[in-house]
């Protein structure tokens, strides 16, 4: 079923939802933030670092794993929304291809997930 882009983006600006809707992630509190566990990726602070109405949002990862940003791009087509995910991040410790590919399959995921509204 064809999401609105509006829809996506509430649910996007909402990282303690993350968990419920990624599969194999899980958010929680801490230190007065957010920790994000995303699959390959390992645990990391998570915040909003901004984001354009309806359209997009950065969120930042500082982690033992990962250091970086995860962007969403919400894109209209047709009667749904295309979703565009951008993860610019450093690697930290011992980070393989294998890692990096298991992190790019848990996206496609989440994506798949996000856009049939679980």
């Amino acid at each position: 079923m064809p999401r609105p882009p509006g829809e996506l983006y509430r649910r996007l600006l909402d990282l303690r939802s993350y968990g419920t809707w990624w599969p194999g992630a899980s958010a929680r509190p801490r230190d007065g933030g957010l920790s994000l566990d995303l699959p390959a990726a390992g645990v990391a602070a998570a915040t909003t670092e901004g984001h354009r109405e309806d359209t997009g949002l950065y969120v930042r990862l500082d982690g033992r794993g990962l250091q970086g940003t995860l962007e969403w791009y919400l894109e209209p087509f047709k009667e749904g929304t295309v979703v565009h995910v951008i993860v610019d991040a450093e690697p930290r410790g011992r980070w393989s291809a294998r890692r990096v590919r298991r992190l790019r399959a848990g996206i496609r995921s989440a994506l798949t997930a996000l856009r049939a509204g679980r």
